[in-house]
């Protein structure tokens, strides 16, 4: 991957003998732009996935400081996203609904902080009943298409008729 060169024209090896200044010294887009380069280069699986783990989730995440400060990357830690619509209502109790709308109040969340679900590296989500596990990743795959680390985890006690929270969410941007 660190051979690539990305529209930027700058690889992950340049990056990397680069000093801070001169790093820093990039213009926004190019940073913005080898920001997504080292976030797929820091998603690491340890050996063969089980087929039905392939594109929803990566082993563990190697965050490179070095190359992170050498972007002015910023983490941006989300707390916990609910099926609710904008009026605060529960709008349906189907679970693939319910699971739509989460991921859609969090597509929405990281872009007002400033980033995407494509830069997601971590995250956690509850669901009611652990059944609708391949409903609901059919639905992720739809929004977060970038493998980040996560955990999906049966809990019958989520808050009223909610059949999913996903919780713990860490995506990252470049700042200006």
């Amino acid at each position: 991957m660190a051979k690539c060169k990305p529209k930027s024209g700058v690889t992950l090896s340049e990056l990397d003998k680069m000093t801070f200044d001169e790093a820093n010294a990039l213009s926004f887009d190019v940073r913005d732009k080898l920001l997504d380069l080292v976030l797929d280069d820091s998603r690491k699986v340890c050996g063969k996935q089980p087929a039905r783990q392939v594109g929803l989730m990566c082993d563990y995440f190697e965050e490179n400081a070095a190359r992170f400060a050498k972007l002015k990357a910023i983490r941006v830690r989300c707390g916990g996203f609910i099926p609710v619509a904008a009026n605060g209502e529960v709008p349906t109790l189907d679970p693939k609904g319910q699971f739509k709308l989460v991921f859609e109040n969090i597509k929405k969340a990281l872009k007002i902080a400033g980033t995407s679900q494509d830069r997601i590296a971590n995250l956690i989500i509850f669901m009611k009943n652990i059944d609708y596990w391949g409903q609901m990743n059919d639905v992720y795959k739809q929004y977060i298409k970038c493998s980040p680390t996560r955990a999906a985890i049966g809990c019958q006690d989520l808050n009223k008729e909610y059949q999913i929270e996903v919780v713990n969410i860490l995506a990252y941007k470049v700042a200006k």
